[in-house]
């Protein structure tokens, strides 16, 4: 009768402590496949972020819910604390609202040309007119080189459907993205060379503002724990992302 008391107060003291570990996070990230984009058929998420996500909230024990919005607005979002975390570029000027995490994936940045545009060097790119997401950092010299003229935009698919109008020379951003973004678009064949500026990496952030701040190094050995299993590789590569 006494072990069975005992065994009892255990398991309730078991499911008490996990109740109180779990935790209801709110997520923001770029909308942009195949990052993380609305399938049009079935009306649901996919892509990298979402995959990503719902395997933290499962090794977690947590209820993670997330949106998709354009990149000016995520930081918006996360510096007045009402969105917990992201995982995005990684920016030294976004330091002030939030926690960097964990590496998620290194991703190419630079510029792709429209076809015709020479672009094998970086000199190429003076006097041209660039595409460039609102807020987005691509690499210190090219982010304040005064010889580039940019055509500030919220998505790629702007600055895409631009270039297959002949109205710009070149976008940039996540070379990757913006390829399987035409791709998916139908506008591929309107790009030409590309040029990598640098890499940039995507980790974790999370809001300094977020009332769930001190729950972040729980986040980030999830995200270690798929890397050392393989899991992060196989979402990366099932989602055209690697």
């Amino acid at each position: 009768m006494i072990k069975k008391l005992l065994f009892s107060a255990l398991a309730l003291s078991l499911a008490t402590t996990s109740v109180a570990h779990a935790r209801n996070l709110k997520f923001i990230t770029l909308d942009v496949a195949p990052w993380a984009s609305i399938d049009k058929k079935t009306g649901k998420p996919w892509g990298v972020f979402p995959a990503v996500v719902e395997e933290i909230a499962r090794r977690t024990g947590s209820k993670i819910t997330y949106t998709l919005h354009p990149f000016s607005r995520i930081d918006r979002e996360l510096e007045t604390g009402g969105q917990d975390c992201t995982i995005i570029v990684w920016t030294e000027d976004r330091a002030r609202i939030v926690k960097r995490g964990e590496l998620v994936s290194d991703h190419p940045m630079g510029v792709i040309a429209r076809k015709g545009v020479p672009l094998k060097k970086y000199e190429d790119l003076q006097g041209k007119t660039i595409s460039t997401l609102r807020g987005l950092s691509i690499d210190p010299r090219f982010d304040v080189d005064a010889t580039v003229k940019r055509d500030y935009d919220d998505d790629y698919s702007m600055g895409l459907r631009k270039i297959a109008h002949g109205r710009i020379d070149g976008i940039a951003g996540a070379i990757p993205t913006i390829q399987f973004l035409a791709r998916q678009e139908g506008l591929d064949a309107h790009l030409g060379e590309s040029l990598a500026i640098t890499t940039i990496p995507l980790v974790l952030q999370c809001a300094k503002k977020s009332p769930n701040i001190d729950f972040m190094p729980k986040l980030d050995q999830a995200i270690r724990d798929m890397r050392d299993d393989g899991t992060l590789k196989r979402i990366l590569d099932e989602n055209f992302f690697s």
